[in-house]
């Protein structure tokens, strides 16, 4: 590890270290400041890990091959928007027409998509991702639980009995296209290649987040991926709960799902997420003495745990309250989503562009599509369990 990377490394564990100190003084508030500046410093460390990666992998000759990343990225842009020269767009990996501006989008500019994306809510980050090459496949699952008493008892020399037999089933996935379009100002379009090539940056960044999030838990699972608050594979695993009740009653019942429901799965894994109206919910809650039972935490990478699991706050409008017909219910997602959910990630973008289909041609636009594809699978339904609470 470079110098730079350790210095790093070592100021952060010199920052948690301190955040703890505060902690155990009881000073929330500096604790609180003391977390954003780790998130951040845990941000500088991820990108410069990767840059130093990306320089070590790298051909001896580093500024021209940075140079040439550059220029790629410029040719994507002007390709997109139909203004790359035949000659400059030969290099490209074309997707569709290449008359239309359908070109791959290059390995840079995925780059600084995903580094777009890091500031914001990604799924993916407490999921398992499968980086996939083909279009439909399956995967082998467990599909019966090894018996509670393992092996027995066997007399020296006397036959040994059979043990459980594992069952398999199959886990089967279907690459799915996503896909959406904007249209492009002519301003735009007459401007220089370096801010087209950044507007489609930031476009390709949000909306192909926003796909991953809300498929994971919206999705019907038909002709799309399978989405946690949809399917009827995970009813079973919905509880109606009223946490209108004394703060004891719902730290109560969350310790009973924690310890009871989901007493099979690693303590260690499970997260807590909910909505804004959920976690404001849980930041109003305290103990007798006044102490909130929401903490800053320097070891989750959300900076928060409740009742020592990390809490994750999902935008509303991935994660949404739900009317029953009775009741305004918010949920609460508990478990281990890594075990619950698989995503199978061809991890190929493409954009493309028109000028004469719609209504691009009659008012004289280009309009950009943007193209990903994957699936999103349920492995493990007793991996969670999901709190519908009223909270009023």
């Amino acid at each position: 590890m470079p110098k730079e990377l350790r210095e790093l490394l070592n100021k952060i564990n010199a920052k948690k270290a301190e955040a703890k100190e505060l902690l155990n003084a009881k000073k929330i508030e500096e604790a609180k400041a003391l977390t954003e500046e780790i998130k951040a410093l845990n941000s500088e460390l991820e990108l410069a890990t990767i840059i130093y990666e990306e320089a070590k992998n790298a051909v001896p000759d580093e500024p021209k091959a940075q140079k040439a990343a550059a220029d790629m990225s410029l040719v994507f842009a002007k390709a997109v928007v139909g203004t790359a020269t035949e000659e400059e767009v030969k290099n490209l990996m074309s997707e569709g027409a290449p008359e239309k501006g359908g070109v791959t989008v290059p390995k840079d500019v995925q780059t600084q998509i995903i580094e777009l994306q890091r500031k914001s809510f990604d799924i993916r980050n407490y999921i398992n991702v499968e980086p996939v090459s083909t279009m439909k496949g399956s995967r082998p699952i467990e599909a019966n639980q090894p018996e509670a008493v393992g092996f027995a008892s066997t007399d020296e020399g006397a036959a040994i009995q059979a043990l459980h037999e594992p069952e398999f089933d199959e886990l089967e996935y279907i690459i799915r296209k996503y896909a959406g379009f904007i249209p492009l100002t002519n301003e735009l379009l007459d401007d220089t290649a370096e801010n087209i090539l950044a507007y489609i940056i930031k476009w390709m960044a949000k909306n192909e987040l926003n796909t991953y999030n809300y498929q994971f838990f919206n999705g019907t699972g038909v002709k799309s991926s399978q989405g946690i608050m949809n399917v009827a594979e995970l009813d079973g695993a919905k509880e109606a709960v009223d946490f209108t009740g004394t703060p004891h009653s719902v730290i109560k019942k969350v310790k009973s799902t924690l310890n009871v429901d989901l007493e099979d799965i690693d303590s260690d894994s499970v997260v807590i997420m909910t909505n804004a109206s959920g976690y404001d919910f849980l930041d109003s809650l305290e103990d007798k003495q006044g102490k909130p039972y929401l903490q800053p935490d320097v070891t989750k990478a959300s900076g928060y745990s409740f009742l020592g699991k990390e809490i994750v706050k999902v935008p509303s409008k991935f994660l949404a309250n739900v009317d029953d017909g009775v009741d305004i219910r918010t949920p609460f997602v508990i478990g281990d989503l890594n075990l619950l959910y698989t995503m199978f990630d061809r991890k190929q973008m493409s954009v493309e562009s028109s000028k004469i289909g719609g209504t691009a041609w009659r008012e004289d636009k280009t309009e950009v599509k943007g193209i990903f594809r994957f699936d999103g699978r349920l492995v493990d339904t007793e991996a969670v369990k999901i709190l519908m609470g009223k909270l009023a």
